[in-house]
């Protein structure tokens, strides 16, 4: 696994709740489509779960915990 990919889960394990490829981008230091492409092919490798609402992409690690609309109503 690559460091940026690394990088991405040491994120989302520190965070615990989802969130959006460009918040996790900013956090590891990568443009937002170096998050998305590492972020693509660890939801395809099944280390993470990736969503899609409207614009807005979640992620998060949890496989158990519900699907919501927004990442800010997982921050409430």
């Amino acid at each position: 696994m690559g460091n940026t990919k690394e990088q991405i889960l040491e994120v989302l394990r520190q965070e615990r709740e989802p969130m959006s490829i460009g918040e996790i981008g900013q956090k590891v230091g990568v443009s937002w489509a170096t998050a998305k492409t590492n972020i693509l092919e660890l939801s395809q490798e099944g280390e993470l779960r990736i969503k899609k609402f409207g614009k807005n992409w979640i992620i998060w690690l949890d496989p158990e915990s519900a699907i919501k609309g927004s990442c800010a109503e997982y921050r409430v």
